[in-house]
């Protein structure tokens, strides 16, 4: 890996990402940070970059016109990727009895046996997901029925979050 930093956010999720066995999600998360940002540096979107000119002791807009269209291309390019990232569905993990999916924020559903004392109370499928969403909710005893019942619950989920905005 590469020593520049992505930022903290994306060290935070790839790290987490990591702690899941997931590490090649993790590894393409920093190759992308690393591309956008060295884009922005090659587009002169950055004031240290040659393509600012310093006027007055202030840091004026780029020169070249198209860093604006490419940038704008890349958070394009960015949209997209989370696109084909949500048609994927779930994808197992390297644990069998996890799967995960990405749809406005990361998604887990995993398989535990009851134990109530670890908040278990039903052998099966539990769903979690970003803050302020699913923590731990069961959703069914079989793969498929819990996969779909999850799908419906983040559908409701995202709906809700959807109408809060608005």
């Amino acid at each position: 890996m590469n020593d520049r930093s992505v930022g903290v956010e994306i060290d935070a999720t790839a790290k987490w990402l990591e702690e899941r066995g997931i590490v090649g999600a993790a590894r393409l998360l920093r190759r992308v940070a690393h591309q956008r940002d060295e884009a922005v540096r090659l587009l002169g979107l950055r004031p240290s970059s040659h393509a600012h000119q310093v006027v007055g002791g202030e840091c004026t807009a780029p020169r070249d016109l198209d860093a604006a269209a490419e940038a704008a291309m890349l958070r394009t390019d960015v949209a997209r990727f989370q696109t084909l990232a949500e048609r994927v569905g779930w994808v197992s993990d390297p644990n069998a009895k996890r799967l995960w999916r990405w749809r406005d924020g990361w998604w887990e559903l995993s398989y535990h046996r009851r134990n109530p004392k670890d908040g278990y109370h039903d052998t099966g499928w539990y769903l979690w997901g970003p803050p302020e969403s699913c923590v731990g909710e069961w959703t069914a005893t079989l793969k498929n029925d819990a996969t779909r019942e999850a799908d419906r619950l983040i559908t409701q989920h995202l709906a809700a979050m959807a109408e809060v905005r608005r």
